[in-house]
């Protein structure tokens, strides 16, 4: 007890650290200037060319829509004794 009672004096009496005053843990330190942020609303390059991707795509999409054939679609006519929901089971 009396050792931990030491060991605690001993920490009370140190002098706190010398900081010079341009050292941010410094009493006299000055306050941080706050941070000028350049923000841009602006596209960048890879947006930019992936925006032009996506409109090429979306424009041939809508052509094939319009001009070619449906997805799904089988190329021989179904046969007409079964329906596309019909289930045969043994």
């Amino acid at each position: 007890m009396v050792l931990a009672a030491v060991l605690l004096s001993g920490c009370a009496s140190a002098p706190p650290p010398n900081f010079p005053s341009s050292h941010p843990a410094s009493p006299e330190a000055p306050e941080s200037r706050p941070l000028t942020r350049v923000t841009s609303l602006r596209a960048d390059e890879v947006t930019r060319k992936t925006d032009a991707l996506l409109t090429a795509a979306r424009k041939e999409q809508e052509r094939w829509d319009a001009t070619g054939p449906v997805s799904g679609t089988p190329s021989a006519p179904a046969d007409s004794n079964h329906s596309p929901t019909a289930h045969e089971h043994p």
